[in-house]
């Protein structure tokens, strides 16, 4: 299973999380969920507007505060990876398409 990540502007491939990389978001995802209702998983598609973007990377630096980095190096470094991708499509106001299987 994977989830693939598009630009929404010319539907571009951008990255791919498999499963393990989307277990260490799972914990992102779920406050996602929970602020706005909406579902990132690895069964559905979903856009992500730039305000919901945001809602992302503020939900990241929340878990950063909050969690001992060093625990989980390796998922450390998925966030921090994930995080950065997010900013450079904020920063482009380019909305962001997940598509499941």
């Amino acid at each position: 299973m994977a989830l693939d990540i598009h630009r929404t502007d010319t539907n571009e491939y951008i990255f791919g999380l498999d499963d393990k990389r989307q277990n260490n978001l799972a914990i992102i995802f779920e406050q996602f969920e929970k602020r706005n209702g909406r579902r990132i998983d690895l069964y559905g598609d979903t856009v992500i507007d730039t305000g919901n973007i945001k809602l992302l990377i503020q939900l990241i630096d929340e878990y950063i505060q909050k969690t001992d980095l060093n625990k989980s190096k390796n998922q450390t470094s998925i966030v921090l990876e994930f995080k950065g991708l997010l900013n450079i499509f904020l920063e482009k106001r380019i909305a962001l398409k997940f598509l499941g299987d």
